[in-house]
């Protein structure tokens, strides 16, 4: 029975190991969503805020158009000023010409300001879509890193699930069984009993029970927590007589 209870520990040791790998090995995508949340929000940003230069250059176009369109009308006006055969023509023409003249002048000053506020636009922007890259590039390169630390993690916890099937083999069907289902509900499935005290849940085991343990015959349980005990000293390394 010492035996099964070496091999028990073997499991035990490896379902740590194991548990301790898939635990890593879950955190790394966590982690990496974490950057391309981030990535993907100053994305959007970006994108909207090219989407607004892009309004500014269309309203740029529009207006520009349209002062075209005004400086026309001015020198229509000033030919129908020139034009004029008395005073009322006259006055009525040069009212005209200095309303488009105003409206003329008006307009080249709102496109003055588009300009400069275009201009300190894409300033904003070259940096933004800089900084954007820079972090679109730390996030390539992290799932790079993360693909290969997930590649070996993988295969280490593949290794020492192959070495968890051999050392499973030596331990009996039954005893195996007790074993996974302990596991499955408390996680910690086997520990020593240290002077009549479970390791498990520090509950004080019967005497009765704690004398069957340092016979060493049979696999028990603790009536406090359920784990599979063994007295410690049982265990421990065999000195050569």
């Amino acid at each position: 029975m010492r035996d099964q209870l070496k091999r028990l520990e073997e499991l035990q040791q490896h379902d740590a190991k194991i548990q301790e790998l898939e635990n890593v090995l879950k955190a790394i995508p966590a982690k990496l969503e974490g950057t391309r949340t981030d990535l993907l929000r100053v994305e959007a940003i970006l994108k909207a805020e090219q989407t607004q230069l892009a309004e500014t250059e269309r309203y740029y176009g529009d207006q520009k158009h349209t002062l075209d369109d005004e400086l026309v009308q001015v020198s229509e006006s000033k030919q129908k000023l020139g034009k004029s055969t008395n005073a009322k023509e006259y006055a009525a023409a040069q009212r005209e010409t200095e309303q488009r003249r105003e409206d003329a002048t008006n307009r080249e000053a709102e496109i003055t300001k588009l300009v400069e506020a275009i201009k300190d636009k894409k300033k904003v922007l070259e940096e933004r879509t800089r900084d954007v890259d820079s972090l679109r590039a730390s996030f390539e390169k992290d799932s790079k890193v993360a693909d290969a630390k997930i590649a070996e993690l993988r295969g280490q916890i593949d290794a020492l699930r192959a070495e968890r099937n051999v050392v499973a083999k030596d331990v009996r069907p039954d005893v195996l069984k007790r074993y996974s289902n302990i596991r499955m509900r408390r996680g910690l499935a086997v520990v020593s009993v240290v002077s009549g005290t479970c390791q498990g849940c520090n509950m004080n085991i019967p005497p009765q029970l704690y004398n069957i343990l340092q016979r060493g015959t049979s696999i028990e349980t603790c009536p406090s927590c359920h784990r599979l005990i063994y007295w410690d000293e049982l265990m421990r390394p065999e000195t050569p007589g």
